[in-house]
């Protein structure tokens, strides 16, 4: 996102101009920041016994981080589309929008792996059924002999079917395969992060693709809106130990076949190996067991 601004700012500033894009821009890193925040939120949360017992005993709490995390994903996907929808597809839309993006993607698709669609539309399928009924989203406190001091989640419809298929990065199999919200949120952090990076990458992409401006040249030098560049270069997170702390866990327990039994069997050097061979973009590792949030994001 930050080099398409600099892109808009350097060779089409008037664009910049509108305060639609500028809002958009600015909203999208704050539903962003909501998002990281509520996920790390989950993680200390359910640490607190005591404070589950107090304040969550309708699950209240639980339920409504839950179903937060799915509304936020979903409003800065959206965001994110809209500020395609300004600057590239005015016009050219036809049809259902996944079907048109996937259609725009295809082009990039050997150089742009993370414009994939499939995940989401899974879990904005649960996010639309949370807002307009007929989904049950059902957390629960597991604190037993296999599991401790975990918010789990599972959704399923009238029909009693589960809507999220398992995966060794979330899934609780001791407990029916239900979620664990923390690790379940943080992987598709990671997913939306990743499709968002190429996402910016693909609308710059398009939008320059006529034109003969360098998009290798984006250095501001004396010219305006410098505003923006502090603004949105580098955006100042919190909680970056604690979500990074729930992506090696996450690692953890996918190595360990989502066997929680195990997972304290997983060696630090296998969790940094498999980093090598991490699939999103997120993340980066500085050092031996030290991870931060990738460049421009931390």
């Amino acid at each position: 996102m930050y080099k398409l601004i600099m892109y808009l700012n350097k060779y089409e500033p008037e664009i910049l101009d509108d305060e639609s894009i500028h809002f958009l821009f600015k909203n999208l890193k704050t539903h962003f920041k909501k998002l990281f925040y509520t996920v790390t939120y989950i993680s200390k949360i359910q640490k607190d016994s005591d404070f589950i017992k107090n304040y969550d005993q309708t699950s209240v709490v639980s339920i409504s981080s839950v179903e937060y995390c799915y509304y936020k994903i979903s409003t800065i996907f959206d965001i994110a589309y809209q500020i395609a929808d300004k600057l590239i597809f005015p016009g050219k839309k036809e049809g259902n929008r996944y079907e048109f993006l996937e259609r725009q993607f295809e082009v990039y698709s050997n150089k742009l792996i993370a414009l994939q669609l499939d995940w989401y539309k899974i879990l904005n399928k649960i996010r639309n059924r949370i807002v307009h009924g007929g989904i049950t989203v059902n957390p629960f406190y597991v604190n037993n002999e296999n599991v401790k001091n975990r918010i789990c989640f599972q959704a399923y419809n009238s029909n009693l079917d589960d809507l999220i298929n398992p995966h060794h990065m979330y899934s609780n199999q001791y407990n029916n395969n239900i979620n664990f919200a923390d690790n379940y949120f943080v992987f598709h952090t990671h997913l939306l992060y990743s499709y968002l990076t190429d996402f910016f990458e693909f609308v710059l992409a398009e939008f320059s693709k006529d034109k003969i401006h360098d998009v290798k040249n984006l250095s501001l030098g004396d010219m305006p809106y410098e505003f923006f560049e502090r603004d949105q270069k580098t955006w100042l997170l919190s909680e970056v130990d604690t979500f990074a702390e729930i992506t090696k866990k996450m690692i953890a327990l996918q190595l360990a076949d989502g066997d929680l039994h195990h997972i304290n069997q997983v060696k630090s050097e296998d969790i940094e190996n498999f980093f090598h061979n991490f699939p999103f973009t997120m993340m980066t590792r500085i050092s031996q067991g030290d991870w931060v949030l990738a460049e421009n994001e931390s």
